[in-house]
């Protein structure tokens, strides 16, 4: 397996970025939040919260049935995921997308507060974390977010 996060690397991965994703947004100039969420993939700058925010409760969702001992329902395939999210909020207005993501990764962090010491020695629940607290962020990083420091 690849390396091995701890629960410290992740709550300082969200500190360091994600933490500072919505601030980082707003200083940029609504040309260019259209700009970067176009070059993401995104229509608007609301889908891309959405989808970034659908993939944490994901994650936790599926983390917590696992912990649980449930099997695991089967996965969506990615690209159909993300168009079920982006339609799910497409109703939904850009402070509504900024709060339930401020939520979102409130809820996030107490997650991750809250596994079971030996949680993160699971595969999948190791996986996960590490993609929604790091990776994500990093594929996602605004032009002028904080780049995550190495371990």
């Amino acid at each position: 397996m690849p390396q091995q996060f701890s629960r410290q690397d992740l709550l300082a991965a969200l500190e360091q970025g994600w933490k500072q994703y919505l601030s980082c947004l707003a200083a940029l100039s609504e040309e260019e939040q259209a700009r970067y969420a176009h070059e993401q993939g995104f229509a608007r700058v609301q889908d891309m919260l959405a989808h970034i925010f659908a993939w944490w409760e994901r994650s936790m969702q599926r983390s917590a049935t696992l912990l649980s001992g449930q099997p695991l329902p089967p996965a969506s395939e990615v690209d159909e995921f993300n168009a079920e999210v982006v339609a799910r909020y497409q109703q939904w207005t850009r402070a509504a997308i900024e709060a339930h993501f401020a939520t979102a990764l409130a809820a996030l962090e107490h997650f991750l507060l809250d596994l079971p010491e030996t949680a993160l020695e699971h595969e999948p629940i190791q996986r996960w974390m590490h993609i929604e607290a790091i990776e994500h962020y990093e594929e996602h990083c605004p032009p002028n977010g904080p780049k995550l420091r190495e371990r």
